[in-house]
């Protein structure tokens, strides 16, 4: 009747309207379900091998609820007589889901993924399900589990109009690059919007009105019911577009199947998560040829190996072929904070050596998206263990500063350097038209390195990449508008940065995340059981080494290295998690411990054991016993300490420390050495803070929440012990919050340097941090932190926002605050604790918290985004927590590190009947900032020495070895490279990491 309109914007929304309607018409469901049968809901998750030995009960009727959260169910589908050729199938429950023929994976089922193309032939497949609905990564997904179980509403036959899923992902294309044109040119309401004023399009260049002309006539061909001549319409505007996309930016796309072993669920649950994304990355690799799946856990593996043994078979073919990369060098994605630096590395060794056995290769790859900062020992690490390249999103989550790169040059503290790239969103992208344009701004080096790398594919539960997504890279990859794409290798990517890296910017030290501060100190047991677990395979490695008996059992390692996944150790997971993780870091623990006093039993007499490669002094039978370094000392000729040390209800006096205190528990002064320690105000206050985060409860402490304290000045209860004795302690006990009890006791031993500090907290209120304050006057411009080797300097001075931003920091068990000159200071170690913070002098120590727990609901709306209505938190109980502060010197003895006071100050006695042990060191000379971590027993009888200098200091030391004895330098792998002597000169430079390998 009318002439097409020329006013433009009254175009699109039809366009947007018919894109809705088109989607419709892609699937057509049989609506006669198949013929189902299902075996019982399973606690304890079975293998696909032992799925046939099920009984099945024929599905009666349907909607049909099943299972628990989390558990697991197998299916069987009859397809006899069923004609797949062209068929799909969908599979209608809430629950994430796997299909298998004879045992191999065929595809997954998820919120992602819901229909399945049924391969020719099949008569029967097995479906493996589990009762959990989180893909939480998925647009508009919030349907969940309720407490009645999965919902079951059948299987089905579906088939697809191709033509209208070909002419939906084109027009999809099609119009977001419209509109994106559209609103860049052109500010105002969205062009899609179907009510109200329509702003005019007049500004919006050439290219956006001709999409818009050219859709509106497919439009009016598909309303009048030709959807091949629609179609067609649309296909043309893509040839024409094709083949001039923009190359200022080239995408490189991955699939990406982001996969927290445990989170939002438990260990099991993950594994299925692996398995389901997996089958559904190889299903695509045979759809679409061009595609490319990275993975980065080995860890992964290991449980494909137990689960379903075939798909780890074709996952190897595909790694062969160059289709499935593994591009992550830790056995997980570790935190990188929290472990001891050994731990660390042994989750790059374990990592790289799982793929060599499994692959023949390693990977030059680190890929850590989604950890909470990055230690400034990574890239050591790395380079140790031939890893080039490191690939992380998470800096783009800091909500202070703005991290400046994309793809830079990392310099680790001790001057490593390797190549990393960042990328500014997420690691769930969709291929949505818009996030490649973002993408492609985003990138901050594109003058220099004109390639940007996009994970691609849901995360988490998700399933990875999907056909949907693959359709649409397809028609942007080199289309008017959009930036070139590719899908490609993540190593290669890596390998073209490398030929630019002489003109990318420099960052060096830590890459500290301004967010999620509260992991340091969320689920205290957790951390207790962590820490006592790495020190009591230090303790076996140590026997082992010292009695020539080879390497430990390598899976309590892979165990431990498990624990630094980065939503496990930080505490961020569900309540279950740490139900079934913690009893099994403490059965690690306590069986290292029985193995070392096995392995050093013999017939002989009562010896007490020393596996650190420093002196101590142990408590055995009330006595204070000196042992020396790396040995097995007789009980009875153990030089005891005999000074004796005086205390009252307002001092603790030793002839090397001297505290008072007031009636709150508070030093008052302290002279350590002679020297006095420079008190700002009373140290070792009591905070009990309101803890109420905005968001991700069990991740975050807020600012504001510092400000919010009480600080607890009543008088306390008093009690003193062993006035006279080589040990004493005072104890002070308060009430705090409404219900909570602290004891604080303050132990000195008679020979001792430092004040070793016990609290005893009985936390009984929800939403509360417990933090030890120690105000000095101390002011140098940064205050020192432990690092998992070396150590991280970060500024106390208050007004830059990068200084506000750390209010709470990272430390590896110590952390100091000194004047400038590090000469003068105080230190402050912990057995278990790495929350930290110090502004203007005042040293500050997280204790413990009770945040809201990760929550286990099925509604992913509701889990950890937004607010958290969980009504459980955790920690609430008793707690023990151990400190010790002293007086800092830069220049003190190795003995008076802190470093190594962190490791001497916190250990279990181990006793043993048998022989005494001399050590193959005699001495170290000189480099008193070299510290000595670790004694790692070789499969040949040697043994590896770590040492790992702490302070920021350059020199040499000497290592002196017993009689028959020789050391050589060598990597981090314990290969050599240089000569063996028995006297070895070590030079050293700051923060650097030396391995040393003894034999005799």
């Amino acid at each position: 009747m009318l002439n097409r309109t020329p006013y433009l914007q009254f175009l699109a929304p039809r366009i947007g309207r018919v894109q809705q309607e088109l989607n419709e018409l892609i699937w057509q469901i049989d609506p006669q379900s198949l013929p189902v049968s299902q075996s019982p809901a399973l606690h304890e998750h079975l293998t696909i091998a032992r799925a046939a030995e099920l009984d099945y009960t024929p599905v009666p009727h349907t909607p049909h609820h099943w299972g628990k959260m989390f558990e697991q169910c197998f299916w069987q589908l009859d397809l006899s007589g069923v004609d797949t050729q062209g068929k799909y199938l969908f599979w209608a429950d809430q629950g994430e889901a796997t299909a298998y023929d004879d045992q191999m994976p065929l595809f997954g089922f998820d919120p992602g993924h819901k229909y399945q193309p049924l391969p020719k032939n099949v008569t029967k497949l097995t479906i493996e399900s589990i009762c959990a609905r989180t893909g939480i990564w998925v647009a508009g997904e919030s349907q969940g589990i309720t407490a009645q179980g999965s919902r079951f509403e059948g299987a089905f036959l579906a088939t697809r109009n191709d033509t209208a899923w070909n002419m939906s992902h084109d027009l999809k294309v099609l119009l977001d690059l419209a509109v994106m044109l559209i609103e860049r040119d052109t500010p105002a309401d969205t062009p899609l919007g179907r009510g109200g004023f329509r702003k005019p399009f007049d500004d919006a260049e050439p290219l956006a009105k001709k999409i818009i002309v050219q859709l509106d006539k497919a439009c009016e061909a598909f309303e009048r019911g030709h959807l091949d001549q629609a179609a067609s319409i649309v296909n043309y505007l893509m040839t024409e577009l094709r083949g001039k996309g923009d190359d200022t930016v080239k995408l490189i796309l991955t699939g990406h199947a982001h996969i927290d072993l445990v989170w939002l669920w438990p260990e099991n649950a993950g594994e299925f998560k692996a398995t389901h994304s997996f089958a559904n990355a190889l299903n695509l690799m045979d759809r679409y040829p061009e595609f490319f799946f990275g993975y980065s856990q080995p860890a992964s593996y290991d449980a494909l190996d137990k689960r379903t043994p075939k798909l780890m078979e074709a996952i190897t073919e595909k790694v062969k072929a160059g289709k499935f990369e593994h591009a992550g060098a830790t056995y997980v994605e570790s935190d990188t904070q929290l472990s001891c630096g050994e731990n660390l590395l042994r989750a790059f060794e374990v990592g790289q050596d799982n793929l060599m056995q499994r692959f023949g290769i390693d990977t030059s790859v680190l890929w850590i998206p989604d950890v909470f900062g990055y230690s400034a020992c990574i890239p050591q690490l790395m380079a140790g263990f031939g890893v080039k390249y490191f690939y992380t999103t998470k800096q783009h989550w800091s909500s202070g500063t703005k991290f400046p790169f994309s793809s830079f040059k990392w310099l680790g503290h001790d001057g490593t350097e390797v190549l990393t790239h960042v990328s500014w969103r997420h690691y769930n992208m969709a291929a949505l038209p818009e996030e490649t344009r973002f993408y492609a701004n985003q990138h901050r080096q594109a003058g220099v390195h004109n390639e940007a790398l996009m994970p691609t594919g849901y995360g988490d539960g998700g399933g990875g990449a999907s056909a949907e997504m693959l359709e649409r890279a397809r028609r942007m990859a080199d289309l008017a508008g959009y930036p070139q794409m590719q899908w490609g290798r993540i190593d290669q990517f890596f390998d073209r940065m490398a030929e630019v890296r002489d003109e990318l910017p420099t960052w060096r030290g830590e890459i500290y995340l301004e967010f999620h501060r509260g992991v340091q100190t969320s689920q205290s047991h957790l951390k207790h059981q962590f820490r006592r677990a790495e020190r009591s395979l230090q303790t076996l490695e140590a026997a082992h080494a010292l009695h020539g008996q080879g390497a430990i059992d390598i899976e309590p390692w892979k165990r431990l290295i498990f624990a630094q996944f980065h939503d496990y150790i930080p505490g961020s997971s569900i309540q279950r998690v740490y139900e079934e993780t913690i009893p099994e870091l403490r059965e690690i623990a306590d069986k290292a411990l029985s193995d070392t006093s096995k392995t050093l039993e013999a017939e002989g007499d009562k010896c007490i054991f020393n596996p650190l490669p420093m002196p101590t002094t142990a408590t055995v039978n009330d006595e204070l016993v000196k042992l020396p370094a790396l040995s097995g000392v007789k009980l009875d000729d153990a030089p005891r300490v005999t000074e004796k040390v005086f205390a009252s209800e307002t001092k603790l006096q030793s002839n090397r420390v001297a505290a008072t205190f007031n009636s709150r528990g508070e030093i008052t002064e302290l002279i350590m050495d002679g020297k006095a320690i420079a008190i700002n105000r009373p140290l070792g206050e009591v905070w009990s803070i309101n803890d109420v985060p905005n968001i991700y409860d069990a991740w975050e402490l807020e600012r504001h929440t510092f400000s919010t304290g009480t600080h607890l000045t009543q008088d306390a209860t008093i009690k003193v012990n062993g006035d006279g004795d080589t040990t004493a302690w005072i104890s002070f006990t308060r009430k705090f919050a409404k219900t909570s009890t602290i004891t604080v006791r303050y132990v000195l031993k008679g020979d001792s340097p430092i004040l070793d500090i016990e609290t005893d907290i009985d936390l009984q209120d929800p939403q509360i941090l417990v933090k030890l304050a120690f105000p000095t006057d101390y002011q140098g411009k940064d205050a020192i932190y432990g690092a998992p080797f070396g150590a991280t300097l970060r500024p106390q001075h208050p007004g830059p926002i990068a200084t506000e931003s750390m209010f709470e920091v990272p430390g590896s068990r110590w952390a100091v605050v000194s004047d400038d000159s590090q000469r003068d200071g105080l230190m402050v170690m912990t057995e278990s604790r790495y929350g930290f913070g110090c502004l203007s002098g005042m040293m500050h120590v997280s204790l413990v918290r009770s945040p809201k727990v990760t929550p286990t609901r099925g509604d992913a709306d509701t889990t950890s985004f937004g607010a958290n209505k969980s009504m459980e938190v955790s920690d609430i109980g008793m707690h023990h927590v151990n400190l010790a502060i002293g007086h800092f010197t830069a220049d003190a003895p190795r003995e008076m590190n802190p470093a190594v006071l962190a490791e001497t100050r916190f250990r279990e006695t181990v006793t043993y009947t048998g022989k005494p042990i001399t050590s193959p060191i005699t001495g170290m000379e000189g480099g008193q900032s070299l510290i000595p971590t670790w004694i790692k027993p070789m499969d040949d009888g040697s043994m590896l020495l770590r040492l790992n200098e702490t302070l920021g200091q350059r020199g040499q030391m000497q290592l002196k070895l017993a009689e028959g004895y020789k050391a050589v330098m060598t990597d981090l792998r314990g290969e050599p490279t240089g000569k063996a002597s028995a006297e070895l000169c070590v030079d050293y430079r700051p923060y650097m990491l030396t391995t040393v390998r003894i034999s005799k």
